[in-house]
C-alpha cells in the first residue's frame, strides 16, 4: 500500500512538473497595453467600431493595428490618453449623424386598415406594415429610439427626431428600423443636406400614399451644376462629398416642390 501511495505521488509530482513546464514553454504573452486600453474605452459595447464589444476593439488596435478613431463614444479626456499612449497623432473627427429618410408626420401618414398588434416596427412590418400605405415610410413605434443608449433619439410627430448633442454616431438606430430609412452620414460642413424620403415609387403613388415625398421631379439635379443631387430610380440622392458650397445646397433645398431636402 505503501508503494502505491508513494507512486501515486510521484507521477503527480511528475504530471504537475511536465504542466508547468508547458504552461511556462507555451504560455501566449500578452501586451499590456491590452487592459490600460480597455480601461479607457467606454464600456458601451455599441459596436460602432465594427467589433462586438470595447474589450475585442482594445484588442484589435493593439494587435491589428485598428484606427482607435474608431471609438466615437470615448470621452475626449480618454480619448487623448489612448491617443498618447499609442503615440499616435489623432486624424479630423467629424460628427456622424443619423438621418430619417422619411417626411411624413402623424397627419401625413395614410393607412389602408387600422393596426391594432404589437406596438413595435419590427412587429408591425411583418403585418402589412402597420396598414400604412407607403411600403417605405417610418411606422412611427420607435424602435430605433428603445436601442439608444445615449437618449439622443425621440419620437415627434411620429418621427425620430436626432439630438446632435447627445447623439456619439455609434449608429445602433440603423439596424433597429426594419425599413432601413435610417442612415449615418458625417456632417463635414456646417449644414448637411439629405433627402428625407426612401420611396422608389413613381410621383402618383408618392402622392397617393402620403403626399410629402420625393416625386423624382428632377429640380435638384438639373438647378445642380456641382452635382449635388442626382435622381435614380424615382429618388433624388444626394452627394454628400460635394455639399462644400453650402449657399448651392441651401438654393436647392428651397426649391423642392414637396420640402423633402432637409438641413441639419
Amino acid at each position: 500500500m505503501l508503494m502505491s501511495v508513494s507512486s501515486m505521488a510521484a507521477l503527480a509530482i511528475l504530471f504537475a512538473s511536465i504542466l508547468a513546464f508547458a504552461d511556462k514553454k507555451l504560455k501566449v504573452k500578452t501586451d499590456p497595453r491590452i487592459e490600460e486600453i480597455i480601461g479607457l474605452l467606454p464600456g458601451v459595447n455599441c459596436g460602432a467600431c465594427g467589433y462586438l464589444s470595447c474589450r475585442a476593439f482594445g484588442e484589435g488596435i493593439v494587435k491589428k493595428n485598428e484606427d482607435p478613431g474608431k471609438c466615437r463614444v470615448i470621452g475626449e479626456e480618454a480619448r487623448e490618453e489612448l491617443f498618447k499612449l499609442l503615440g499616435k497623432e489623432e486624424s479630423e473627427r467629424y460628427p456622424r449623424l443619423p438621418l430619417v429618410h422619411c417626411a411624413a408626420g402623424t397627419k401625413d401618414k395614410k393607412y389602408t386598415a387600422e393596426y391594432n398588434g404589437v406596438r413595435t416596427c419590427s412587429g408591425a412590418d411583418l403585418v402589412f406594415g402597420a396598414g400604412l400605405r407607403c411600403e417605405y415610410g417610418c411606422m412611427g413605434f420607435g424602435d430605433c429610439v428603445s436601442v439608444c443608449a445615449f437618449g439622443a433619439l425621440s419620437m415627434e410627430d411620429g418621427l425620430p427626431k436626432a439630438d446632435p448633442e447627445k447623439c456619439t454616431g455609434c449608429g445602433k438606430c440603423v439596424p433597429a428600423c426594419p425599413r432601413g430609412i435610417i442612415s449615418m452620414q458625417e456632417k463635414r460642413f456646417d449644414g448637411l443636406f439629405y433627402v428625407a424620403c426612401s420611396s422608389l415609387d413613381g410621383v402618383l403613388r408618392v402622392k397617393e400614399a402620403c403626399g410629402t415625398g420625393c416625386i423624382a421631379c428632377g429640380i435638384c439635379e438639373k438647378l445642380s451644376p456641382g452635382g449635388l443631387f442626382k435622381v435614380t430610380e424615382n429618388l433624388s440622392r444626394p452627394d454628400y462629398e460635394r455639399q462644400r458650397n453650402q449657399e448651392e445646397a441651401e438654393k436647392l433645398r428651397q426649391k423642392c416642390p414637396t420640402k423633402v431636402i432637409k438641413r441639419i
